[in-house]
């Protein structure tokens, strides 16, 4: 596991028992650059616990690969994660959001990542509470991004008119 650290399928108040747990955990992966995969999928972090995270992605800037699918994160995690993974990571190729409720900030966020980031090829944005409004905003984004090549957008409610854009 030099490369990759997966934690799958856990309760992160189980697994580290509180908050100092999460904090001591995300301090031991932010003190090493090498990282290139992380998944934390289908753990209920919470926004309270992923603020804890961030500075794991402050440190690792060569992360290839972030699944944070099931995490039950919020827009504010969204926005600010998409704000250092803009700042600092230029190599990000997969990242995957799904099930998580975006709000207005986190879909803005998004498409601010979409449409500066040039190695992003893969985004799972399923189920994240993305409305019309923000879908004619990612799609918008998309306009100047060439390199994004799957896009899973899918179980938001998007208009007709937008899927086919983004299309």
């Amino acid at each position: 596991m030099k490369h990759q650290i997966k934690i799958k399928e856990g309760n992160f108040e189980t697994l580290f028992y509180h908050s100092l747990g999460i904090d001591h955990f995300a301090s031991t992966l932010s003190s090493s650059d090498r990282i290139q995969e992380l998944d934390l999928s289908e753990n209920d972090i919470g926004p309270e616990n992923f603020m804890l995270l961030l500075k794991i992605f402050h440190s690792n800037d060569k992360i290839l690969s972030l699944n944070l699918a099931d995490c039950k994160l919020d827009g504010e995690c969204v926005a600010k994660l998409c704000k250092i993974l803009k700042q600092r990571n230029f190599s990000l190729k997969f990242l995957k959001f799904r099930n998580s409720k975006f709000s207005e900030e986190g879909v803005e966020s998004i498409a601010e990542l979409i449409r500066n980031h040039k190695t992003l090829l893969d985004l799972e944005i399923f189920n994240c509470g993305i409305t019309e409004r923000g879908g004619r905003v990612i799609g918008d984004a998309l306009k100047t991004n060439f390199n994004l090549e799957k896009l899973s957008i899918g179980e938001n409610i998007l208009n007709k008119k937008d899927v086919e854009q983004i299309q």
